[in-house]
């Protein structure tokens, strides 16, 4: 048998079809994210869903959980730069060259030690410490992934949303073109990590939609899996 290395590529050659990227808007941040998007990548299918996803909040202060190569930062310092919002990003390594966008600022630490500071932080540079909008691509380990959702969680405004990435990791994992990347097998990690702090059963190989203990769901099972977690106003969602 073939190496699967091979494998996935043989199967990307004969069966996988690039979609087209949109027609040009006119408008310079989402065309920028639209070519990006059409370059393949662990993300590049969700590039312009993160777009629209942080410019429907309105925020005014975004926090980035694992920069690595600034895939995700590219979009978001776009949708910060529109809202005039803030954006913080977080990573073990040093990612301080990353963004030039005014508003940005690279915190290098553990993120979820820097949790612990968050409020502290915030009010010492005159930020209130409620996050409009938090993504999270870190280390996709369980362990981890649960940590930080009991400590970034309880950080986001009333109406906030957060957005993981890796929630449906595989190796291979597929994207919607028809292609195949290598990934590696984290034993459902992200995915489980959520599992546990909704104490439900999801099935990530499926797009769904779901309300769990205050908070709306959106989930795209594709290119290593998105999911959305919403606040509903009024529903006592935990903090």
């Amino acid at each position: 048998m073939l190496p699967l290395k091979w494998r996935v590529g043989l199967h990307n050659a004969l069966f996988a079809r690039a979609a087209p990227p949109p027609a040009p808007s006119g408008f310079a941040p989402f065309d920028e994210i639209a070519a990006r998007a059409a370059r393949r990548s662990d993300i590049n299918e969700h590039l312009l869903t993160l777009f629209a996803e942080a410019v429907a909040q309105r925020p005014r202060l975004m926090v980035e959980l694992g920069v690595r190569g600034g895939e995700s930062t590219f979009v978001l310092e776009r949708a910060a730069a529109l809202c005039d919002a803030r954006l913080v990003s977080v990573d073990l390594a040093d990612c301080a060259r990353t963004s030039s966008y005014r508003g940005w600022t690279f915190v290098q630490s553990d993120d979820v030690a820097f949790a612990r500071e968050f409020a502290g932080w915030c009010r010492a540079r005159a930020l209130e410490p409620a996050i409009d909008f938090l993504f999270l691509d870190t280390s996709h380990e369980r362990e981890h992934t649960r940590r930080e959702l009991a400590a970034w969680l309880p950080l986001l405004a009333p109406a906030g949303k957060a957005v993981l990435h890796d929630t449906n990791l595989r190796r291979p994992y597929w994207r919607r073109d028809g292609s195949w990347n290598l990934g590696w097998d984290n034993a459902r990690g992200v995915i489980a990590a959520l599992e546990e702090f909704f104490g439900a059963r999801f099935d990530e190989n499926r797009e769904f939609i779901a309300v769990r203990r205050g908070w709306l769901l959106q989930h795209r099972p594709w290119c290593a899996g998105l999911t959305t977690l919403q606040r509903l106003p009024g529903t006592g969602a935990p903090r």
